[in-house]
């Protein structure tokens, strides 16, 4: 049976932004559970035996990587990781209409271990970190290091700037989610301190993409149908503008029992433009949401809530 109880509401986000933190992400009980899994792992090191402890792949890749890391569940007990699982899965589709969650991988650093500066835009569409690291420890570093959007350099040609200008810094506090664009350059700032594993930096890490999702009294079919339609005649029209983003919109509508749209909701809005001087977005976003409450359906005995992600590339693509 799994410990793990609903996320609050009061943890419901809106992405719109590159970098989100969510603290006190699991219920308490659930992330001292999983804690304890992991020093129960590593108690009594002078009887550790191969079959028991031989799980952690050593991960090194030259200028980028020097870890340990594992599947979780050969530390943690399973049913913890799939509460785990279940809450992020939750709240993510909820929040985001994120429902495409990845198994995660449990991560040790200690001495000497870090992460250079990189980017997974072709892992997701997010990344997630989630820290069973101590808040009291005898090691510092672990920092999750974030680049800002904006250019570095010619944002700042009038003047010096460090660290913070730059880049976000979020430390590996203990039952804490963070959530990025994983288009982001990134990187973990070196552990130094104790070798004692105990003291290191653990976290679960993994990616997020989106999910369409068509719950309620209309008939699937109905409801894609004219989703194809729609993004297929507004992919048409605007083909030449959609060719120069690149991202994710997220749309969440209700169809009102008559047919009619009653609400229309941005989960995300994570669509950028190659030019950061470009100022055309907003009114294109306008155009997508216009088109979406003017669409009508049959009467049905109940309301349709749908989630449709927008994958701006070379085409507008949407699934619902």
């Amino acid at each position: 049976m799994s410990d793990t109880k609903p996320v609050t509401p009061a943890s419901r986000v809106s992405l719109r932004t590159p970098l989100v933190i969510v603290d006190d992400f699991l219920p308490p009980e659930l992330a001292i559970a999983m804690r304890e899994d992991i020093d129960a792992h590593f108690a009594e090191p002078g009887a550790h035996r191969a079959e028991t402890h031989q799980v952690w792949n050593y991960w090194f890749v030259p200028e980028l990587y020097a870890y340990l890391r594992t599947t979780p569940e050969k530390v943690i007990r399973r049913d913890r990781v799939e509460g785990f699982m279940d809450a992020l899965r939750t709240w993510s589709t909820d929040s985001l209409g994120m429902g495409d969650v990845t198994w995660p991988y449990l991560s040790l650093y200690v001495g000497g271990c870090r992460q250079g500066l990189h980017n997974d835009a072709r892992n997701g569409r997010f990344a997630f970190v989630y820290s069973l690291t101590r808040d009291q420890r005898r090691t510092v570093g672990g920092e999750t290091l974030v680049f800002r959007e904006e250019d570095p350099f010619r944002s700042r040609l009038g003047g010096g700037s460090a660290g913070h200008n730059f880049y976000e810094i979020i430390a590996p506090k203990f039952n804490r989610l963070i959530l990025f664009d994983d288009r982001l350059p990134h990187s973990v700032e070196r552990i130094e301190g104790s070798m004692d594993p105990v003291e290191g930096r653990f976290v679960l890490h993994g990616h997020l993409a989106e999910t369409g999702i068509i719950d309620g009294a209309l008939p699937t079919e109905v409801v894609q149908e004219a989703l194809v339609t729609l993004v297929a005649d507004f992919d048409a029209r605007y083909l030449a503008h959609i060719a120069l983003y690149h991202g994710l919109l997220v749309l969440r509508f209700v169809v009102s029992p008559t047919g009619s749209i009653a609400t229309c909701e941005i989960l995300i809005d994570r669509v950028i433009h190659a030019d950061p001087g470009h100022s055309e977005w907003e009114a294109l976003r306008g155009q997508i949401v216009t088109r979406v409450k003017s669409l009508k359906f049959p009467s049905a005995e109940g309301e349709t809530t749908v989630t449709l992600p927008l994958s701006f590339g070379k085409r507008l693509t949407g699934t619902g």
